[in-house]
């Protein structure tokens, strides 16, 4: 299912255009019949990009021993293609301003966009790319249809609240309501300006590069932006470990890059980052209302996802509302199964839509009847306390629930097969470590594990399909521990 385009094509005059010196300035170079001087007498037109312009040329990146102070030779230093996709970005950047009455949270977009394009132009050098600049462009572009979103419903974003942090979160969100999402609505956007076809192809795949393999034409090109986003999106989340472990992932699957490779990609970012908010006039640093939102973000991102999903589930009457007290197991107070069985093949359909990678693991107390014989009536707080000790090692964001009488099953948002047995078997050495002080029952609880994992090296066709396998797994281990 695709985005309808329909009210993006019948109202264009409320969608962001690109200025008029621009415009022209990118008919000449798909003409083919730009040059110098031309050029030159453009961008002279416009005092504030001719300024800019000289700003670039004379910035670090070029350490240049003379101040240039002609614009011509400034062209000449940056070469054509370089300066017509600065002229691009430097009028984007100062004609897209925030609109009133708006729910998108119009700085983090600009922080994300602006840091995605210099590491879209690194990975492409870092790779041996040759248009840099195009990259660069197509890197601050990709979230451009967000934006165009936003200029036709005002309020589309206000529901999302501190949830704009976490990009993937947003894109879910307008695939819920839009039936497509905002890689969509920008790659029509640039094909109504007229911009290159490559830079076209990669804003409506930037959320999906494994479209393209390496060796197909501008299949590299595409992957660089792809991963891009997933740079910005490290800077955002404050490097976290979480966010870390998907940008060395990504590199790696997407670009084959090395670990050392994504280092230095890390180094240069943050060298970058003065340099660009001085010469694009945006902050790029971390602010505090951004820390606020990131922090608001970390402590709601399980309970509005849940609570988002299961709206809109009811609102288009696909499942009966689950109450309350139905939502949650009465013993453990973690989520019931339920709730779990409700939310799953939303999860699952999002993550084949969104090409992101989805693991289940399923945690099975083997002595339960026993710990049940010994406690008595002391067994229900005993088994909510392994609940709530499981619940504290998990991520914000991974949900637990208890899916059986004996078992938790666990999900766990963009985390291999790998990442996802280091954490299983983390979790069974602290389950089986924990006894709990002064309780009549002072053995080990004994476990078994079961993970199956959607879109890393594993495709399922179902939700159902994936829960077996991770089903089957856990089954395997039961029987290997009798």
């Amino acid at each position: 299912m695709a985005i309808d385009l329909k009210p993006f094509i019948e109202n264009t005059a409320r969608l962001p255009s690109i200025p008029r010196v621009v415009s022209k300035i990118v008919e000449l170079a798909r003409s083919g019949e730009v040059d110098i001087q031309n050029l030159a007498t453009l961008i002279a037109s416009d005092p504030a990009l001719a300024a800019k312009t000289l700003q670039f040329a004379n910035s670090p990146m070029y350490a240049n021993e003379h101040k240039i102070e002609n614009l011509r030779r400034a062209i000449v230093l940056l070469g054509l293609d370089t300066t017509v996709n600065l002229a691009l970005s430097f009028s984007l950047s100062s004609s897209l301003k925030e609109q009133t009455h708006s729910g998108l949270h119009y700085p983090l977009l600009w922080r994300r966009s602006f840091i995605a394009a210099a590491a879209a132009r690194e990975l492409g050098r870092l790779l041996g790319e040759r248009s840099l600049e195009e990259l660069f462009i197509a890197g601050l572009l990709q979230d451009i249809g967000m934006i165009a979103i936003d200029r036709l419903y005002p309020d589309f974003y206000t529901a999302l609240r501190s949830d704009q942090v976490f990009h993937q979160r947003v894109r879910e969100y307008e695939i819920e309501r839009m039936g497509g999402d905002h890689a969509e609505a920008g790659a029509w956007l640039s094909k109504h300006w007229g911009l290159a076809d490559r830079t076209t192809l990669a804003i409506a795949t930037s959320h999906k590069p494994g479209t393209f393999a390496k060796t197909d034409t501008d299949g590299q090109f595409v992957r660089c932006v792809g991963v891009s986003g997933v740079a910005a999106d490290y800077v955002i989340l404050g490097e976290s470990v979480d966010a870390s472990k998907q940008l060395y992932l990504q590199s790696q699957r997407v670009l084959g890059l090395a670990p050392a490779k994504v280092e230095g990609l890390i180094s240069f970012l943050h060298d970058r980052i003065p340099e660009m908010e001085a010469l694009f006039d945006v902050k790029l640093t971390e602010s505090t209302s951004q820390s606020e939102l990131l922090e608001q973000a970390n402590e709601t991102l399980a309970e509005l996802s849940l609570q988002n999903l299961t709206h809109r589930r009811n609102q288009a009457k696909r499942a009966p509302e689950i109450s309350a007290a139905r939502r949650l197991d009465p013993v453990t107070g973690m989520f019931s199964r339920e709730f779990i069985n409700d939310f799953l093949p939303d999860a699952f359909n999002l993550a084949c839509r969104s090409g992101r990678v989805l693991s289940i693991v399923l945690i099975d107390i083997r002595n339960l009847s026993g710990l049940r014989k010994a406690l008595g009536d002391e067994a229900d707080s005993y088994l909510a306390g392994v609940a709530m000790l499981l619940k504290s090692k998990l991520r914000a964001g991974d949900i637990i629930s208890r899916y059986k009488d004996s078992t938790f099953l666990i999900l766990l948002h963009d985390t291999t097969k790998g990442d996802a047995s280091l954490l299983g078997q983390r979790l069974l050495q602290t389950m089986t470590e924990h006894i709990v002080q002064g309780s009549k029952w002072q053995r080990p609880i004994e476990l078994a594990l079961g993970i199956a994992t959607h879109g890393d090296e594993t495709e399922f066709s179902s939700s159902d399909e994936w829960v077996s396998d991770a089903s089957a797994a856990l089954h395997c281990a039961l029987n290997d521990k009798k």
